[in-house]
């Protein structure tokens, strides 16, 4: 018996921006500078880009401030919490 394949959920560069309500741009800018440290090369070119959902809390994580010590579970782009 085999044990199946946990494969954490990655995003596009479109739908991290999305997500940010940010312009691809920012989302290429913020990997260039490091901030998003962690993206995954499916194939050559920008369109085979993709960000873990832990990179992109950790993200978020690093840009928060004030009294809260976690963020929420990010939503998928229409509203569902994975």
């Amino acid at each position: 018996m085999s044990a199946a394949l946990e494969v954490e959920r990655h995003y596009s560069i479109a739908s991290v921006a999305t997500i940010l309500d940010v312009s691809t741009d920012f989302v290429y800018a913020r990997i260039a500078d490091g901030g998003l440290k962690k993206v995954v090369e499916l194939g050559s070119g920008q369109a085979k880009q993709r960000i873990s959902a832990s990179t992109l809390q950790a993200y978020l994580d690093s840009r928060t401030y004030g009294t809260q010590t976690a963020s929420p579970p990010l939503a998928e782009p229409g509203g569902a919490v994975e």
